[in-house]
């Protein structure tokens, strides 16, 4: 890929991320129509756009089209619009559930199709907008001037924008009160993972719920310890629950050792004598594979990642083929992708693709108001005897920053829930809660800063005031030990 492709291909991607983000703030079925197909025409420069909706079949089992909307490059309403789609593209695109571009060998030839023939339509560019393996219908662009007008990457992407489009729609239509053609088979409900009744969680769940009804990457920010991965677990448990469910930290392995991990390797690749090895990808089966902390993924391995995730295949190390991608993907962080991405560390191309499924975990400190509630919680999943809180204890859970977030919290209520006192006082709490102390002694110099920088400052600011001792530093972030020493280690903090 040259320069101008790949700057081509970064624009088109951003424009992707964008207009996906803009879909869901769109609730009104008609105007989101039209918003998804002005959207199809501006990322592939397409003469003429066309929006078919999939409306069941015929009693001789050929399918329902209709178009909903059409578009001239101008954005104006085309006339005779059901005269101007090749049914016999849109049928092959439905039937195949692939999308098709007429410069790949396999597709020229819809060229030669007599209503494609008569209207001299030199380009055709189509996308299945599909949920769950369903069909809802096909983004239909073509351009009468220009033989070359799309090519294999605009293909992939608006693939990417068809499947948001999809997903969009359904979720205006059941606001709508619009009930979906086929509803698929439900999963059965499992015990809310996720805590809190504040409007961030309420927020947070319905966020989970879209992210549920589509098969792409789903991006998962927030600080340490706030439960990104019980949130993969809800998107997991609300679309694939009987599938695998794995989980790896990325930072945790050397280059070579995640390659492997993540993609395998064919027989011999390592020592002549060793098996072949089935990666994470193959492994995680139709499941749900979890990348934690995907800021830490080596350069070479984000642009394979990236790849995968654009083609929907993995190439173990030493094969001469691809194998089908069945997972989803779920990347967490709690690094600010931009930031890597405007210091060099982490890609631009596939911080825009995993972008467009975006969750945000709120910091337990932006939602004061569900602390004693799953404080409550996580003491019964230790003793179904209701802990009692006298009110100075209340105060002080309440205003206490939680710098390690639920985690830290987590682990406060099942230490008092393992004593035989089932009514706390503020003296039973831990020193750092009594006191107050955590991220609130840096909280004046955060305004402004990136969540790397605040991480930063929270781990020196524990250091110092635990005087050094590493170990106890720990405990009052919450956090593992070892993972203290390791971000201590990559913000090269001394002291």
């Amino acid at each position: 890929m040259d320069d101008t492709e790949a700057s081509r291909e970064l624009q088109w991607l951003r424009a992707v991320r964008d207009l996906s983000h803009l879909l869901a703030t769109e609730h009104e079925p008609r105007r989101l129509l039209s918003l998804i197909l002005d959207a199809a025409i501006e990322i592939t420069n397409a003469e003429r756009g066309y929006l078919v909706r999939v409306r069941g079949r015929k009693p001789d089992g050929s399918y329902r089209f209709r178009v909903e909307v059409a578009r001239g490059f101008d954005r104006l309403s085309l006339a005779s619009e059901e005269g101007e789609v090749s049914r016999t593209v849109v049928k092959r695109v439905v039937e195949s559930q692939q999308g098709l571009v007429t410069t790949h060998e396999s597709d020229s030839d819809v060229l030669r199709v007599s209503s494609v023939m008569a209207r001299k339509v030199l380009a055709i560019l189509c996308a299945p907008m599909s949920l769950r393996g369903e069909i809802w219908g096909v983004l239909y662009l073509d351009h009468k001037r220009e033989r070359d007008a799309f090519g294999e990457q605009d293909l992939t992407i608006l693939g990417t924008f068809a499947s948001q489009a999809a997903l969009a729609m359904e979720t205006a239509e059941l606001r709508a009160g619009i009930q979906p053609q086929a509803q698929p088979q439900a999963q059965p409900a499992p015990r809310p993972a996720l805590i809190g009744s504040s409007l961030a969680m309420r927020t947070l769940r319905e966020q989970i719920e879209r992210a549920s009804r589509t098969d792409q990457a789903v991006l998962v920010v927030g600080e340490s310890g706030t439960g990104k991965t019980r949130v993969a677990n809800e998107v997991h448990a609300a679309s694939r629950a009987n599938a695998p469910f794995l989980v790896e930290r990325l930072d945790a392995h050397d280059e070579k050792e995640l390659e492997l991990l993540l993609f395998g390797c064919e027989p011999g690749v390592l020592r002549p004598e060793l098996p072949s090895r089935v990666g994470l990808f193959q492994r995680a089966g139709q499941g749900t594979l979890v990348l934690r902390e995907v800021s830490a993924l080596p350069e070479r391995l984000q642009t394979k990642l990236l790849r995968v995730l654009q083609t929907q295949s993995v190439k173990p190390m030493g094969a001469d083929r691809e194998f089908p991608l069945g997972c989803r993907v779920v990347c967490t962080t709690t690094q600010d992708l931009r930031e890597e991405v405007k210091a060099g560390r982490f890609r631009e191309d596939l911080f825009y693709l995993l972008d467009v499924l975006r969750l945000f975990v709120p910091a337990l400190r932006e939602r004061q108001e569900d602390v004693l509630e799953s404080f409550h919680a996580f003491a019964e999943e230790v003793d179904p005897r209701k802990l009692t809180l006298s009110p100075r204890a209340q105060e002080l859970l309440m205003s206490y920053p939680w710098p390690g977030n639920v985690r830290e919290l987590r682990n406060e209520a099942r230490r008092l829930a393992g004593s035989s006192q089932r009514t706390v006082s503020a003296q039973q709490l831990a020193p750092s809660i009594q006191e107050g102390r955590g991220v609130s002694a840096a909280r004046g110099t955060l305004s402004g800063k990136t969540l790397a920088e605040v991480e930063q400052a929270m781990i020196e600011t524990a250091i110092r005031e635990c005087r050094g001792n590493k170990s106890r530093a720990a405990r009052q972030l919450g956090i593992p030990r070892t993972t203290l020493y390791h971000l201590i280690e990559r913000y090269g903090i001394t002291g």
